[in-house]
Formats: C-alpha cells, structure tokens, sequence
C-alpha cells in the first residue's frame, strides 16, 4: 500500500509539471501565435478595404511607392505607418482602440457623412512617425545637413512626417475621395 501512495505521489507530481511546462510554455506561445497572425491578417489593405469608407485610401495607397507602385515591388502594410511603433504595449492598445472606433463607426454610424477632406489636413493625427522611422531607420544621416531633417532630429520642430510629406503613401488622395463620393 506505501509503494502505491508513493506511485501516486510520483504521478501527481509528473501531472502538476506538465501543467506548469503548459502554462509556462505552450500557453504563451499560442497566445502570441494567435496574437501575431491576427495583428498581421488585419493590418493590410485587402482587410482595411472590406470596409466601404477605407476604399479611396487604399486606391491612393496602391497609385503611391509605399503602396507597392515602384520599381521593387516594396508594400508597406496600412499598419505601418497608422499604428506606432515605439513599443508593442503601445502599439497593441492603439490598434485596438482604432479598430473598436472603426468598427463601431461602420456598424452604427455613417461614415458618408464623414468629411474624410477635411480629415487629410489632420494627417498627423494618423500617421506615427515612430513607423516611418521603423523602415527609414538610416534617415538621419542620409539627410545630414538637409535642414529641415536636421531640425527635426535635433527636435527644432513640432512638425512631423506628413507635416511635410503631405501625400506619404497615398497619392491622389483628394483625387480619389472625391471621385468615390460621386460614385
């Protein structure tokens, strides 16, 4: 009877290791497995284009460099550049909270009633610098003594990105809003 309760023992303890391993482990990884293939399956422009009101930007997306029109086939995603990229924690909150904004947006609101127009002239409201700089990481010395670069990295100006840069990643914009309001 000892040598049973002592066998028992054993296999509890072989139960709770295997538990801890799972959740120490496995529980983890499928979690950022998921988490990771989710963040990538609703970060480009097919899954931004299945709502009505994106259309326009991803037709002026795809006529921009950023957009894949360029000699190299390069894309960036819609995620680059309209979520930050200054650290994950900050980055998950914001797609989150974007994307609980823009579903309730299309499901209850109107977005034809939005003046996307007048939306373009707060770009910077949209566009994180933290993610132009994630793929133009060498830009700041390959603009040394180009003075608006120079003023910026040495934080002489509030401006940002598409302060300058009006059309980053879409062109045509006014162009293309314009005309699928019409259609």
């Amino acid at each position: 009877m000892t040598k049973l309760k002592e066998m028992n023992k054993y296999a509890r303890f072989g139960v709770y290791l295997l538990i801890a391993l799972v959740a120490l482990f496995i529980l983890p990884f499928l979690s950022w497995s998921i988490g990771e293939e989710s963040f990538a399956a609703t970060g480009d422009a097919d899954f931004c284009e299945s709502c009505h009101s994106m259309q326009p930007f991803v037709a002026a997306n795809a006529d921009n460099s950023h957009g894949g029109n360029n000699d190299y086939g390069i894309k960036a995603e819609c995620t680059d550049c309209h979520l930050p990229h200054d650290n994950a924690v900050n980055y998950f909150f914001t797609k989150v909270e974007t994307g609980v904004h823009d579903i309730w947006v299309e499901t209850f609101g109107n977005p034809e009633d939005i003046d996307w127009l007048s939306k373009t002239e707060h770009r910077e409201e949209f566009v994180y610098d933290s993610g132009c700089l994630t793929c133009h990481s060498e830009l700041e010395s390959a603009t040394a003594d180009e003075k608006e670069h120079d003023d910026y990295f040495a934080g002489r100006t509030t401006s940002k990105c598409s302060t300058c840069h009006e059309e980053v990643g879409h062109t045509n914009t006014k162009q293309h809003l314009t005309q699928s309001k019409y259609q």
